[in-house]
């Protein structure tokens, strides 16, 4: 899973399996970022990494590397696996268990590994077909087909946005989803504020179609408007810290991308900019209209030649959605300690 699938489908599945089997261990295997994320989840005992040297971008390789990590898994004698996952490489992973007899549920390769091989050496599989859910995808989920079907985001069954979408329905995990961490707020940083709002910019995500082209336009008129703003999306700060930077911050202003997930996890309303991606797909607080009239295409190569233009909205139009946003619900996030220093007038 991506940073941003950890956050929205992996942290809210281990607490629904949690609230379902109360005396079950909970074990998680990520990657990347997500070990660290996963870490501040309660409801997991442990947190299984792969390093970025096991997940190699050549195929081969990365096999002889996931047969490792499956032996590495058989070990640990686990009473059940599910792979929500919907990449390649962990599906080849699941069906890499199944095969050697461990109950597995989820979505798997939808061949053996030996018909795979086969089908590998005789070169059946063309670049789309690792790239493509529907052509490798088994699964014991009930409803898994219509997670890659054109347009779910228009059903009435996504209403709450793609993490109910795919876990409650495509899924069929029964349950509300639990989001929430137990997350310090940094309160260091809300003492340097003085008083003023703190709002958070993320400007960019992967892929030309979640770039905010405007950020530091939009950041300076912020700035003189009163808001104390920050943008540590990059990486440098420990996911730990920027939650707890969020926590404390009054909005996130963001494109669709991890950080919009890991405000949810600490109740930090977004103001979305949603470009090529329809809201309804990550369901914001609150949300910039659309400026072009072929937005929300959800394509990666903007189809119109406009080098997504939906993207350059007018700073001046943020702003003002901020303006108001805070207007009403000024004081929404003071905090017990230290409440007298958070004057959201100031």
């Amino acid at each position: 899973m991506g940073l941003g699938d950890v956050a929205s489908i992996l942290v809210p599945s281990v607490k629904l399996i949690s609230r379902s089997f109360a005396d079950a261990h909970i074990d998680v295997l990520t990657y990347g970022a997500g070990v660290e994320l996963m870490q501040l989840v309660p409801e997991v005992e442990n947190v299984l990494a792969v390093q970025r040297e096991q997940w190699p971008s050549d195929l081969s390789q990365a096999m002889e590397s996931f047969f490792v990590i499956a032996a590495q898994i058989e070990h640990k004698k686990y009473d059940l696996i599910i792979n929500l996952d919907t990449w390649f490489m962990p599906c080849f992973l699941a069906r890499v268990l199944k095969d050697s007899g461990q109950c597995v549920i989820g979505n798997y390769l939808n061949r053996p590994v030996s018909d795979f091989y086969s089908g590998l050496l005789a070169k059946r599989y063309d670049q789309e077909f690792f790239q493509t859910q529907k052509r490798f995808i088994e699964s014991t989920f009930p409803l898994i087909g219509d997670w890659w079907e054109y347009g779910w985001w228009t059903r009435p069954e996504a209403a709450n946005g793609y993490p109910a979408y795919y876990l409650n329905h495509c899924c069929g995990l029964d349950g509300d989803l639990d989001f929430r961490l137990d997350i310090s707020p940094d309160e260091d940083f809300l003492r340097a504020a003085r008083g003023k709002p703190i709002v958070a910019l993320s400007a960019s995500g992967s892929g030309n179609q979640k770039q905010y082209r405007h950020r530091e336009s939009l950041a300076k008129m912020l700035a003189e408007s009163g808001y104390v703003v920050w943008s540590d999306f990059d990486g440098s700060l420990p996911i730990k810290d920027l939650l707890s930077r969020l926590k404390v911050s009054d909005l996130l202003i963001s494109v669709p991308t991890s950080s919009r997930w890991f405000a949810r996890l600490v109740d930090c309303p977004v103001l979305l900019i949603p470009g090529a991606e329809p809201p309804s797909m990550t369901a914001p607080d609150l949300f910039v209209e659309p400026v072009q009239d072929c937005q929300y295409c959800v394509a990666h190569t903007c189809r119109e030649g406009r080098n997504f233009a939906c993207m350059d909205v007018p700073p001046a139009t943020i702003s003002q959605r901020v303006d108001g946003f805070l207007a009403e619900n000024a004081g929404r996030r003071m905090l017990q300690s230290p409440a007298q220093e958070r004057n959201p007038s100031g």
